[in-house]
């Protein structure tokens, strides 16, 4: 038996920048988009740097299309897993909701809602804040885990490959930059899910 070996990361950031949307939208549109994206990242994440080549058996993809169709169901995995921890879900989206309101301050009508609007809201105003404010996905990740996760610089700068001290730029100009558009992009997204 051949001995088979993962791809390059060169391989991998090829495959990615061609492929990335089209897995995203090939998931459907059941979920949102942002856990779509979320699913696809989690899923080149586990098959570049958590899956050896061992666990893929007689089954080690042979092409790009193999490795595509692994991609796909790593997502489909992760969304199915994401569904049937809803309840989860919700709590964490509550948590999230308490810690940033120093960030994303609503106004009355918040308190009315339901988790899963204001989950909605929330998540729409990242989606505002991002597009808005010329935010990446990674930069508002990266700031996300510093500041509401705790995780220290060296562990996010791992694993986005990115320096320590970009890692900390990176979390004082989002940082910034949501203290001072992120109410205005919270209560839009609340008016418009309400």
């Amino acid at each position: 038996m051949i001995e088979a070996e993962l791809p390059s990361a060169e391989y991998w950031a090829e495959l990615y920048a061609k492929s990335r949307a089209r897995l995203v939208n090939s998931l459907g549109n059941r979920y949102s988009l942002a856990d779509r994206e979320d699913a696809v990242e989690h899923a080149f994440d586990k098959l570049m740097h958590r899956k050896s080549a061992e666990a893929y058996g007689e089954k080690f993809p042979q092409s790009e299309s193999d490795w595509l169709r692994h991609l796909y169901w790593q997502a489909k995995s992760y969304l199915a897993h994401l569904k049937s921890h809803v309840g989860v879900h919700a709590k964490y989206v509550e948590s999230m909701s308490k810690e940033l309101e120093g960030v994303f301050a609503a106004d009355s009508l918040d308190f009315f809602l339901d988790s899963e609007t204001r989950s909605a809201a929330l998540s729409k105003a990242l989606e505002l804040f991002k597009s808005e404010q010329d935010v990446s996905r990674r930069d508002l990740g990266v700031f996300i885990l510093r500041a509401s996760h705790e995780i220290p610089s060296k562990e996010v700068a791992a694993r986005y490959g990115i320096s320590e001290e970009n890692v900390n730029v990176i979390k004082f100009r989002v940082g910034k930059l949501l203290r001072k558009h992120g109410p205005d992009c919270y209560d839009r997204a609340l008016h418009r899910a309400a």
